[in-house]
């Protein structure tokens, strides 16, 4: 179910998707650990963060759950158009729900190393999916998430109302289609759905990332928009001044702070729209020209990186910066084959690798990069090969999935 930021002039065009496939030592470690997984972060979290409950009742309507006490979103929930839109999502949600205890079970009993570190979750090409983030990181601090798909804006629901609440929820709901439906964001349809193309108020991820972090049953403490400053360091989005705001080359990017159930301990997320490929594409820099996204890259102290229907896209050299730097910075990575080549983690005896569920090969948009040798290894045991209770990436169907955990040594 998760979101991926897929980047489409590689071939990707996955519509056709569906068709294709039918106090001792031990608290002072933790301080360690979550000091060194600030590093880099120069938002200023040594000082006290704001709280602003504005976020949460904003992040409940566009959910579809019930206003709190003194929310001032509740006037709009007399609007028919969003009492249809939450029947529709709670009955959505309700399978999607079932779904992911099977997963929260499995993570409890196979994920306990990633669990336990918790620090910071990498998770490149995401698109807006939180929810898989949530899923199978519950403890991490922090995750950053990176895709094409521009951060967007708050929506002024004074505005919406007028126009009518029922084209802005049809656009959220669209959005979240193959996510919710297929376990993945496809690429094409993200080029629409978060570009303000099909509903001019869904203009980026935001929206989702929102309603995402409210039905995993997180409160949100407060948003703010965020900037990668010249020396690579993440920054209010307010401390940029430009002379002139078209010529702004600046890479912005969304924080969410919030809260799991029962906890007063804050975490926070970003989500960044920009480029991740070597050089330059759709008028972004790539790697190779922007030395401020490099430096911010480089200044993140990866726990956890996760990979999920990522187009093969560190496959191909052209990505090379991008998967060098997660196969160095990285402890823990979880993926499917879409991610990263089976052999960067079989070479050099650098890694232990668990593997789950089956090796069913690409879907047939993908069948370029068939990997004989990950093949081999399910069908001869060669590392634990481990039951994989769940549907999940391209090969979306439950039995004919398959993940990888690689353990750094």
């Amino acid at each position: 179910m998760k979101f991926y930021s897929k980047y489409a002039f590689y071939g990707v065009c996955i519509i056709a998707l569906a068709a294709c496939s039918s106090g001792g030592k031990g608290s002072e470690g933790k301080k360690t650990a979550a000091a060194d997984s600030l590093k880099g972060k120069d938002i200023k979290q040594e000082k006290a963060r704001p709280t602003d409950r504005t976020f949460n009742d904003m992040g409940r309507f566009i959910a579809g759950l019930p206003s709190e006490e003194g929310s001032k979103m509740a006037a709009y929930e007399k609007d028919v158009a969003w009492q249809n839109y939450v029947a529709s999502a709670n009955n959505q949600w309700a399978g999607i729900n079932k779904k992911f205890e099977v997963m929260a079970k499995w993570r409890d009993e196979e994920l306990k190393a990633p669990t336990k570190a918790g620090g910071l979750l990498f998770y490149p090409f995401s698109g807006p999916d939180f929810l898989h983030a949530a899923a199978f990181f519950p403890t991490v601090e922090e995750v950053v998430m990176i895709g094409l798909e521009p951060i967007g804006s708050l929506p002024d629901f004074e505005k919406i109302s007028k126009k009518g609440m029922g084209g802005y929820f049809n656009g959220i709901q669209r959005g979240l289609f193959s996510i919710l439906g297929l376990s993945f964001f496809q690429t094409n349809d993200m080029a629409n759905d978060y570009t303000g193309r099909v509903n001019t108020d869904v203009d980026g991820t935001l929206p989702a990332l929102m309603l995402f972090v409210e039905r995993t049953g997180h409160k949100i403490l407060y948003y703010e928009k965020v900037a990668i400053a010249a020396d690579g360091k993440l920054i209010p989005a307010t401390e940029i001044k430009v002379a002139d705001p078209k010529k702004d080359t600046t890479y912005y990017g969304t924080r969410i702070d919030y809260q799991a159930p029962n906890s007063d301990k804050r975490h926070s997320l970003y989500y960044l729209g920009l480029n991740l490929s070597n050089d330059r594409y759709m008028g972004l820099g790539g790697l190779n020209q922007r030395s401020d996204l490099l430096n911010y890259l480089k200044s993140l102290n990866i726990t956890s990186t996760y990979l999920k229907s990522a187009s093969f896209l560190m496959y191909k050299p052209y990505f090379s910066i991008i998967r060098d730097l997660i196969l160095e910075k990285a402890k823990f990575v979880l993926q499917d084959d879409s991610g990263m080549a089976f052999e960067n983690f079989t070479k050099g005896g650098k890694w232990d690798i668990t593997l789950f569920g089956v090796y069913a090969g690409p879907i047939p948009l993908f069948s370029n990069y068939w990997q004989n040798d990950i093949a081999q290894a399910y069908k001869q045991g060669t590392y634990p090969v481990r039951p994989l209770p769940f549907g999940i990436g391209y090969q979306y169907r439950q039995g004919s999935s398959n993940l990888m955990l690689a353990t750094k040594k």
